[in-house]
C-alpha cells in the first residue's frame, strides 16, 4: 500500500506530520468556538416594526402585509415567516444557504427603509437584524438587585451603564432590559379645572412640546469674538413644568400648574421581574453566531467586576443561569471518557497481547487521530458542541479496533521471524484492505446526511466528522512498531537463528516489493528488505 510505504520510507516526515497535526490540533482545539448546538449558517434576516397600541388585525393588514412583500423582492429568499401582535410587526425572510449574510443584510434593510412611505404615520422606522434559531435561549442572564435603590433606579442602571458595556464584548448581543420601571415625567391634569378654562388634555400636550423645546440659535459676532448662544429652552428641573403657558386668555395667561401636577414618575409597568422573591431587573445575553459560548460568559463574568466600580455601591450585579455550565460538562464528559477510554483499551491489549510496545502504540495512535479530527473541524469552520462530540466519542472505538487489528497482524510477522521492517509493511499492507473496506461503509452510511438541507442539516452534519480520524491509522501505527522492534523494545525478541533457511535465502522468504519510476532512478532510495538492514537506521 502506498500509504504505508511511504511511512515506512520517510520516517522523519512522518513523525513531523504526526508533530504538525500535535501543533495544530492543540491550537485548533483552543481556539474552536464551543456551543450546544452547531452553528447555524443559513442567513435568516429578522424586520421589526413598532407602533405602540396598534391592534393586531391592523398590524396584519397595514404593516406585516406589506413587509413581506416588499422584503420578499430581496434577491435569494426562499421562504418567510410572519408575527403580528398588538403594535409589533415580526418578518423574517430565510434566504438559500449560498447567499452572503451581508449582502442579505444589505438588501433587506434597503427594501424595509423604502417600505416607510406606506406603512401608516407614526410607525417607527423597521430594526433589520440577523436571526439565529439555535440563539433563541439566552447564554446568561445578568441580575441588578439593591435594598436600597427603586426599580427605576435599577432600570437606569442597567439601560444606560451596563447595556453598552456588555455588548462590547467580543460575540455578545444585549437587545433589552426586563422588569423595573421606565422613568417619565407624568403631568396629571384634573379635569374639572381643565373644562372650567375650556382646555383639553391635547392642549396641554400641545403646550408642553411647544414651550420645552432646544432651538439652536447660533452665534453672534461681537467685535472680535464670536459667541455661542444657547436659547435654555429645556426645563432642567420637573417643578418647572408647572411654569410653561398654556393659552393667553383675556390678557392673563394659564400655566401647566393651573390645570395639572407634574411628577417624576414611571412608565405603567408591564413585566416584573422577581428573582428570590425580590423585585430585580436582568438583562439577557444572547450571542452572535459562531461566536463562542464559554469565552462570552467569560467575559460577562470578568466585565462584572469593571462595571461595579462605576455604579452606586449598593448595587449588586449577579449571573443566575449560565447555559455555558452544559457545554463545559459536555467537554468535561468527553475528556474524561476519552482518557479512560485509552488507558482501558491499553490495560485490555496489554492483558491479552503482553506488550507494553503494542500499548504505545495505541496511546500514541489514539490522540493523533482524535487531533486530526479537531484539525478538520477547525479548517471546515464547525464548532465544538454536542453534534460534533458525539461523532468524535463515537469514533474513539473504531479508531482503537483498527489500530489493534493492524498492530496484532505486525506481531504475528514478527513472530515469524520477519524483519521488523517487512513485518510493519506486510502486517499493515494486508489488512490496509479490509479497513478501508470498513471505513467506507461508515462513509457510506453517513454520505445521506450530504443530502440534507434546512434545520437537519446543519445538526447532522458535523457527525461526519469522525472520518478523518480513522485516516491516520495507516502511518501511526506501522511505523512506532517498527521502530520500536528496531531499537529492541520488544517483549519478544526475535530469534532469526531458529529460521536458516530464512537468513539463507532472505529474498525467497520475502517478496520483493515493486519499486517505482521514482526509485527505479534513485537506486539508493529504494527500501531494503533484507532482513539484515533496515533504512531506518537500525539492525534487525
Amino acid at each position: 500500500m502506498n500509504v504505508v510505504r511511504s511511512a515506512l520510507k520517510n520516517p522523519h516526515a512522518t513523525a513531523v506530520l504526526g508533530l504538525a497535526i500535535l501543533i495544530l490540533g492543540i491550537t485548533g482545539l483552543q481556539r474552536m468556538p464551543a456551543d450546544l448546538l452547531p452553528v447555524f449558517k443559513t442567513p435568516v434576516i429578522q424586520i421589526l416594526t413598532l407602533y405602540p397600541g396598534m391592534p393586531a388585525e391592523f398590524v396584519e393588514k397595514d404593516m406585516t402585509s406589506r413587509l413581506e412583500r416588499w422584503t420578499g423582492q430581496a434577491n435569494g429568499v426562499a421562504r418567510q415567516e410572519a408575527r403580528s401582535m398588538v403594535g409589533v410587526s415580526v418578518v423574517k425572510d430565510f434566504f438559500r444557504p449560498d447567499i452572503d449574510p451581508n449582502t442579505a443584510m444589505s438588501m433587506v434593510s434597503a427594501l424595509a427603509l423604502s417600505d416607510m412611505y406606506y406603512l401608516p404615520p407614526g410607525t417607527i422606522p423597521p430594526m433589520v437584524m440577523p436571526f439565529d434559531p439555535t440563539a433563541t435561549v439566552p447564554l446568561a442572564l445578568v441580575t441588578v438587585s439593591s435594598d436600597t435603590e427603586d426599580e427605576t433606579q435599577l432600570y437606569d442602571v442597567a439601560y444606560f451603564e451596563m447595556r453598552n458595556r456588555l455588548q462590547s464584548i467580543t460575540g455578545v448581543i444585549a437587545p433589552a432590559v426586563y422588569g423595573g420601571k421606565i422613568r417619565r415625567i407624568l403631568a396629571y391634569a384634573d379635569r374639572d379645572k381643565l373644562q372650567s378654562r375650556n382646555l383639553d388634555l391635547l392642549d396641554v400636550v400641545k403646550g408642553i412640546h411647544t414651550q420645552n423645546v432646544l432651538v439652536p440659535t447660533g452665534s453672534a459676532k461681537i467685535g472680535d469674538f464670536d459667541y455661542q448662544v444657547n436659547a435654555h429652552g429645556m426645563v432642567d428641573k420637573v417643578p418647572k413644568f408647572n411654569g410653561l403657558p398654556l393659552r393667553v386668555k383675556d390678557g392673563k395667561p394659564m400655566f401647566v400648574g393651573d390645570v395639572a401636577t407634574t411628577e417624576d414618575s414611571a412608565q405603567i409597568q408591564t413585566n416584573i421581574v422577581r428573582i428570590d422573591g425580590r423585585r430585580q431587573v436582568y438583562i439577557p445575553i444572547y450571542r452572535q453566531p459562531g461566536a463562542n459560548t464559554i469565552e462570552i460568559v467569560d467575559g460577562v463574568r470578568s466585565q462584572l467586576a469593571s462595571i461595579k466600580q462605576r455604579i452606586p455601591k449598593d448595587i449588586d450585579l449577579n449571573v443566575v443561569m449560565d447555559q455555558s455550565v452544559y457545554v463545559r460538562h459536555s467537554i468535561r464528559s468527553l475528556q474524561i471518557e476519552g482518557v479512560m477510554g485509552a488507558l482501558l483499551a491499553a490495560a485490555m491489549i496489554y492483558l491479552f497481547l503482553g506488550s507494553w510496545r503494542s500499548t504505545s502504540i495505541i496511546l500514541i495512535s489514539l490522540p493523533l487521530a482524535f487531533l486530526a479530527a479537531i484539525n478538520g473541524l477547525f479548517f471546515a469552520d464547525q464548532t465544538l458542541n454536542t453534534m460534533t462530540l458525539g461523532g468524535l466519542a463515537l469514533a474513539v472505538g473504531m479508531v482503537v479496533d483498527h489500530s489493534i487489528v493492524v498492530i496484532e497482524n505486525v506481531e504475528r510477522h514478527l513472530a515469524g521471524g520477519v524483519a521488523p521492517l517487512r513485518a510493519a509493511y506486510d502486517g499493515a499492507s494486508e489488512v490496509a484492505g479490509p479497513l478501508f473496506v470498513i471505513m467506507s461503509t461508515m462513509v457510506v452510511v453517513f454520505l445521506p446526511v450530504l443530502l440534507l438541507h434546512g434545520i437537519g442539516a446543519y445538526l447532522f452534519t458535523p457527525l461526519a466528522s469522525r472520518s478523518p480520524s480513522r485516516w491516520s491509522d495507516p502511518t501511526s501505527s506501522p511505523l512506532p512498531s517498527c521502530r520500536c522492534c528496531a531499537g529492541g523494545c520488544s517483549g519478544r525478541a526475535i530469534e532469526p537463528a531458529t529460521r536458516p533457511e530464512r537468513q539463507r535465502r532472505p529474498a525467497e522468504s520475502c517478496e520483493t516489493i515493486p519499486h517505482t519510476r521514482w526509485e527505479q532512478r534513485r537506486p539508493w532510495a529504494a527500501l531494503d528488505w533484507e532482513e539484515g538492514v533496515s533504512p531506518l537506521g537500525s539492525a534487525a
